[in-house]
């Protein structure tokens, strides 16, 4: 068992944060514009990846620890393939409230994630349920306001085609995934 699979397996046990300590987002104290900037992003970008070989709702919790180093990262310039496979992996399993993360991974970075994550994340289990959750959930009334309104500007679209949960499920496992894996061998 490598060293990540290990890492994740110890942390499903027993949520232990402070394995995490040596994955955080870092600066690396240098002055440059690049993704080495974040010290520890080729270390958490492949215990992402080792995550994503074999994931379960188990792992939601470290699922939203490494999502939110990621968008932390936004601010060194981090590639945003690794927000979209934290993103994905917590749509896979999440629970209506989800939504949330999954707003702030397509919109809470800036424009590269805004292009690159899809809106089918936000749409959450489906477009309809979203939205009625938003609607009647309470602590939160202004990001639901902005959470729907940025789904019904996307629903005003007529020539815009939306994948169902299904649909994008398999088309993120079987298409969107390959290329994300090749684009991070870069990194």
């Amino acid at each position: 068992m490598n060293t990540h699979r290990k890492i994740i397996e110890e942390f499903r046990l027993n949520n232990d944060e402070s394995l995490l300590n040596d994955f955080a987002c870092t600066h690396n104290g240098k002055n440059g514009y690049e993704y080495s900037d974040d010290k520890n992003y080729k270390k958490r970008k492949n215990l992402i990846l080792e995550l994503y070989n074999d994931y379960s709702s188990v792992d939601k919790p470290l699922i939203k620890n490494l999502l939110q180093e990621e968008l932390k990262g936004f601010e060194y310039d981090i590639p945003v393939y690794t927000i979209d496979l934290c993103a994905f992996m917590l749509y896979k399993h999440m629970e209506v409230d989800d939504v949330y993360d999954l707003y702030e991974a397509k919109f809470g970075t800036g424009s590269d994630a805004e292009a690159y994550v899809d809106i089918e994340l936000v749409f959450g289990l489906s477009k309809e349920e979203t939205k009625t959750f938003l609607k009647k959930e309470k602590t939160q009334k202004k990001l639901n306001q902005e959470i729907l309104a940025t789904i019904e500007w996307y629903e005003s679209n007529p020539k815009a085609k939306f994948k169902s949960r299904e649909e994008y499920i398999n088309y993120f496992e079987t298409i969107k995934v390959n290329n994300i894996k090749s684009d991070l061998e870069e990194y």
